[in-house]
């Protein structure tokens, strides 16, 4: 049952990136280093990324060192969803083990994709080493974040971390995000 619940959760959290939902006007962001709101940037990436060798490979986006970085997950998944295919790295133990799950989404518009989670109530865009980030969550990023890689602008891989109840103190789920959508960025330039 915990397992069917937190697929449900994983699968409504991918879809807030696909269809858009207002956002709460009484919904506070959490604060700090890690919740920012900055100005959106740029509407393509110049940093060369090609998303082209995952497309078909989901599941290669990540090296198999960069996936026991993860911590104790079951072996990946393959799937599709309204963002395209994607791959989906499940906690041994719903409890104890985070779940991850990427989608690689090709010729869907960034632009459009960032307006249906803008309002989030925890959202950020910002670049890091000129790679253009969009992290957000529909609730208060404490139970799970996802992050938007943009490749260019009808190119992009959304990261969604689930993070365990066991991992909580640990894991912060957009932090998390973050540090996995920086490793898919390295395997993106190679």
């Amino acid at each position: 049952m915990t397992a069917l619940l937190t697929a449900v959760l994983a699968i409504g959290v991918l879809a807030g990136c696909s269809e858009k939902t207002g956002g709460n006007a009484n919904t506070t962001a959490p604060t700090g280093g890690e919740q920012t709101s900055t100005a959106p940037t740029s509407s393509d990436s110049p940093s060369g990324l090609s998303i082209d060798k995952f497309v078909s490979k989901p599941c290669e986006i990540l090296t198999a060192a960069q996936v026991a970085k993860l911590g104790s997950v079951r072996a990946p998944q393959t799937g599709s969803d309204v963002l395209g295919p994607l791959c989906t790295w499940k906690g041994q133990d719903v409890i104890k083990n985070s779940t991850y799950t990427i989608s690689v989404t090709k010729d869907k518009d960034v632009e459009e994709m960032v307006a249906n989670v803008k309002s989030d109530p925890v959202f950020t865009d910002h670049k890091v080493d000129g790679v253009r980030l969009i992290t957000s969550d529909q609730t208060n990023g404490e139970m799970s974040c996802a992050t938007i890689i943009q490749a260019s602008k009808t190119d992009s891989v959304t990261l969604q971390v689930n993070v365990a109840k066991d991992e909580r103190a640990t894991k912060k789920p957009c932090i998390e995000s973050e540090t996995v959508a920086k490793m898919i960025i390295e395997n993106l330039k190679g």
